[in-house]
């Protein structure tokens, strides 16, 4: 039987302390090999953690004599789990062309630019997860691995949330990763021509580019919009101000809108509105509406052909040209506002249409119910023809305050003048609030403005 062995038990334990084995040499004047003994020369190695009692059983209905065997096992530590961000844009852009629905693709639209708007969430930040302490044979704790913390990636025009663990945007602009860094640019800057490349730009912040807009090309921003080169066929729609460093060719169908103020070199075949003033050196048949004034400059300072229609003040050299080019003039009246005031026209017209026709639906299905006859169906579109009309009503008196708002301001704005230091030829056509004159011979160095239901011409001072 193997009680009746006599042994030396050796106990050896792994350089990582997770493993404690024994080993049994025959010896005549050892001990007996028993559980109690095993057990007892553990104790005496101090092996007081994960002791396996199935395998020291085992052992000795089975001993096996010079070989290890695994008696003990600790715990291992568990293993850490690194913080991670989580990136609520899209950092692998790919400039791809859009499909449309009828599943053409659109070369213009290349989403290049990722807006994002201040106090949008960029990045969140996951807390890194420490590895579970484990324990060694001998009892002793082995501490877990700490997991890795990452910090949030905070570039420009950004800022980490009171709670620690989210970057917002700081402002209105584009997201893009610079160095590593998370960070909102407020101006978009473009080193090339805005043309197959690039799409059309569409951005909430200022817009700088550095070459030119092609022809059938579109440049949207919230803020400035300037650009260096040449504006073709092409159209720039900015709240705030357009600068046009090289000026507009437009061929009939440019088109710039401004917010506040427009400057140009030059303006050609283009169509140019701005809720402030336009400044430009020359501007040749093209469709001109500002709020304020139209400032010409520099050589020419000339306005020639098509139409400007200005609320308050235009400055020129020239008006017109030798070959009596038709060149329409109107000051005095804001045209932006004189705009505004048919659309809303319109709208009220529009309103009162649909009220009159609730009011209608309303009465037949009330004659309905008093007849008892009033089905879901139509109990539903009586509350439904109620809604509108409620909803109309409420629109219809905010456009009418609006409405006659503009009226008042369009009644007192009559004080249009115009300046011109050179010459304004024949053709010239010049409206001031609602009074006009057609010039039929050249006139030097003048100001032009009205006085009761006439247009004096005065010299310039």
């Amino acid at each position: 039987m193997s009680s009746e062995q006599k042994v030396d038990i050796k106990v050896m334990v792994t350089s990582d302390r997770l493993k404690a084995s024994v080993v049994l040499v025959q010896n005549q004047n050892g001990v007996d090999l028993t559980f109690e003994n095993v057990m007892n020369k553990l104790r005496e190695n101090k092996i007081a953690f994960g002791i396996d009692e199935e395998a020291i059983k085992r052992l000795i209905e089975n001993p096996v004599f010079g070989t290890p065997v695994v008696v003990a096992q600790g715990k291992p530590p568990g293993k850490p789990v690194d913080g991670k961000l989580i990136y609520h844009f899209d950092i692998k852009r790919e400039i791809r062309p859009k499909e449309l629905p009828d599943g053409r693709v659109d070369y213009k639209d290349l989403g290049i630019v990722q807006n994002v708007r201040k106090d949008d969430i960029l990045v969140t930040m996951i807390d890194p997860v420490d590895g579970e302490d484990g324990m060694d044979v001998f009892g002793g704790v082995i501490r877990g691995q700490k997991g890795r913390k990452i910090n949030l990636p905070r570039g420009k025009n950004t800022y980490i949330d009171a709670d620690g663990h989210t970057l917002k945007a700081a402002c209105d602009g584009q997201v893009c990763i610079i160095e590593g860094k998370v960070t909102v640019l407020n101006t978009l800057e473009i080193d090339s021509d805005i043309d197959n490349s690039t799409g059309n730009i569409n951005f909430v912040g200022n817009v700088h580019i550095k070459g030119s807009v092609l022809s059938g090309f579109k440049v949207v921003a919230e803020g400035n919009i300037e650009v260096d080169g040449i504006v073709e066929a092409a159209e720039i729609e900015a709240k705030g101000n357009v600068v046009l460093h090289k000026g507009i060719t437009g061929m009939g169908k440019g088109k710039v809108v401004a917010g506040k103020s427009v400057f140009a070199k030059f303006i050609e075949n283009a169509t140019v509105v701005a809720g402030e003033d336009i400044q430009a050196e020359a501007i040749v048949h093209s469709d001109i509406k500002c709020g304020n004034k139209l400032i010409l400059v520099g050589r020419k300072a000339s306005i020639v052909g098509g139409s400007c229609k200005v609320g308050r003040e235009i400055e020129a050299k020239v008006i017109g040209s030798y070959l009596s080019t038709t060149t329409e003039i109107e000051v005095g009246v804001d045209p932006l506002m004189v705009e505004k005031y048919r659309e809303i026209k319109k709208e009220i017209l529009q309103l009162k249409e649909n009220i009159k026709k609730c009011d209608q639906g309303i009465e037949v299905l009330r004659k309905i119910e008093a007849a008892g006859h009033l089905t879901d169906d139509k109990r539903e579109m009586l509350q439904k023809f109620t809604r509108s009309k409620v909803m109309a009503s409420e629109r219809l008196k905010e456009l009418q305050s609006e409405y006659e708002e503009i009226e008042k301001r369009l009644e007192e704005r009559n004080e249009g003048i115009i300046k011109v230091q050179d010459t304004v030829y024949p053709g010239v056509k010049i409206t001031i609030g609602n009074v006009c004159k057609l010039i039929k011979e050249p006139v030097k160095y003048c100001k032009i403005y009205r006085e009761e239901a006439d247009i004096k011409i005065a010299p310039y001072s």
